[in-house]
């Protein structure tokens, strides 16, 4: 029986500090979730921000071409953008080697040779370049205006048949062979745009005048996975062309990025898949990853899937106090729990209760006692011994019986258990003799005791069967519990010897 309680009680502290344990992990594991949730809501806003860029982009162009912006003279007009054709190869434009021509940042491409078929755009797209895209902060409500993107954009004229990049392209490295068609073949988005991977749905959606986005592929200028965003650009109520931006790992990491917790964003991995093809681009990731313990994934687009995993390094780190505080005290509890089993296993064995009157019987009477007792008296606190005899005991066995005599032992032992207080000691000494130890207590507070025994027992003694004699002993710095009774025993018989005197008892 013992056992089986002592493995009970050990079973049930390892199931509350593993609770509490596991009840604390929840906790963590639902602010990581919170904050891949932040991290992924954080990074989504900010491509929309970008987003946002270029439907401002694709509307000033389309605004500049409406309105037909008027070339300056010497700078961006036909003549001097002529003048300025450059050609490699077979791919005519401006800046294909250098930055030869200023009015434009970027470079143009086509395979017209002709530059008076798309020179005159030049005015329109150095008015595009000049323009700030941004969101202005006075009237925008984006907290996004702060990120550094460095997108490759570009606009492809569906009518002209040329691209222009927003930056420098040495066109003798790399030329948009998918978008330049030769012989005055048009450009058109069914045929040409299939090199993005967007689908026929998109195409139509795009033709329709949305904006769309493409699927993961491979970029044929950096060789890297990408994503594509395609805007429409209108001249007079038709689409003239498209802009495309290109999203790319560093573009995607900048929008992701959360300097909250350096160390927690240097165990994540973070990918965007694509849920046609199954292509990923991996944006973020640990010098080393050791093991994924969570996994958040959230949809971007109705392309494209958000990953995020944390590597169980940051647990280990984080969490390691955590789970030496576990270990350590439901060791200790357990530890704790066994001594006290094995004490209370052990004072079960000794049944130090009296089971005729309920008291403590001798064996309460223990070293440990003594101890405290003597504690207690170092620190000035007054400890008083009585001696209890219950008078004329023998007689009453011999007239009315030994049920009687313990009767009266049990009416006098009542009396003096509800005389005291739980901190005192009532103790049945053995046969009609009573011990009675008072903490915090002298000489006075003993007499208040006998006098409530006294009246107890005129109350519960209706047969007038008890009568006892008494002597108390206030204890000293050199008293030990058997001197303190051996001194209340000699006063309890002077008071007996005188309540008799010159009769025996």
């Amino acid at each position: 029986m013992v056992h089986k309680i002592r493995k009970a009680t050990l079973l049930a502290i390892v199931i509350l500090t593993t609770a509490i344990f596991s009840g604390l992990l929840y906790r963590e594991y639902d602010s990581l979730t919170e904050y891949m949730e932040y991290i992924a809501e954080n990074g989504k806003s900010a491509l929309f921000h970008e987003e946002h860029i270029n439907q401002r982009m694709a509307f000033a162009l389309s605004t500049a071409f409406s309105a037909t912006v008027s070339p300056v003279a010497g700078v961006n007009d036909l003549a001097s953008v002529c003048q300025k054709s450059e050609q490699v190869n077979d791919v005519y434009g401006l800046n294909l080697t250098g930055h030869t021509f200023p009015a434009l940042s970027g470079t143009l491409q086509t395979r017209d040779p002709d530059c008076t078929h798309w020179a005159r755009d030049v005015p329109e797209l150095a008015a595009l370049i000049n323009d700030k895209a941004s969101p202005s902060p006075r009237y925008s409500f984006s907290n996004y205006t702060g990120y550094g993107f460095d997108n490759l954009r570009y606009y492809i004229d569906l009518d002209k048949n040329y691209v222009y990049v927003n930056r420098l392209i040495d066109s003798r490295r790399f030329r948009f062979q998918n978008w330049l068609e030769r012989d005055g073949d048009a450009i058109t988005i069914d045929t040409h745009a299939i090199s993005l991977n967007i689908g026929r749905h998109a195409l139509n959606d795009l033709q329709q005048g949305n904006n769309i986005v493409s699927h993961i592929y491979k970029d044929t200028y950096t060789h890297k996975n990408i994503i594509s965003t395609l805007n429409p650009v209108y001249s007079d109520g038709k689409i003239k062309g498209v802009i495309v931006t290109d999203f790319t790992i560093d573009d995607l990491a900048t929008s992701f990025y959360t300097a909250e917790h350096p160390i927690l964003w240097s165990l994540l991995t973070i990918y965007v898949k694509d849920k046609r093809s199954g292509e990923i681009i991996q944006f973020h990731q640990p010098s080393w990853s050791l093991l994924p313990v969570m996994h958040y994934q959230t949809p971007m687009t109705v392309y494209y899937t958000l990953n995020v995993n944390l590597d169980i390094r940051f647990f280990l780190l984080s969490q390691l106090w955590l789970i030496a505080l576990y270990f350590v005290t439901t060791l200790l509890l357990c530890q704790y729990a066994n001594y006290q089993l094995k004490h209370h296993a052990m004072l079960a064995r000794d049944n130090v209760t009296d089971p005729l009157t309920g008291l403590f019987n001798r064996k309460i009477l223990t070293a440990q006692l003594d101890a405290k007792l003597r504690e207690l008296l170092m620190k000035r606190i007054s400890v008083t011994t009585i001696a209890v005899d219950c008078d004329g005991l023998k007689r009453i066995n011999d007239t009315l019986g030994h049920h009687m005599g313990d009767e009266a032992i049990k009416l006098l032992s009542t009396a003096i258990a509800s005389s005291l207080r739980k901190s005192d000691y009532a103790i049945r000494s053995g046969g009609d003799e009573f011990n009675i130890i008072l903490i915090d207590a002298n000489q006075n507070k003993a007499s208040e005791v006998i006098q409530r025994i006294t009246d107890k027992l005129q109350l519960i003694d209706t047969r007038h069967l008890v009568a006892f004699s008494w002597g108390c002993y206030q204890m000293q710095k050199q008293d030990n519990l058997e001197t303190a009774f051996i001194n209340a025993d000699k006063l309890m018989y002077q008071h007996k010897a005188g309540k008799y005197s010159p009769r025996n008892p």
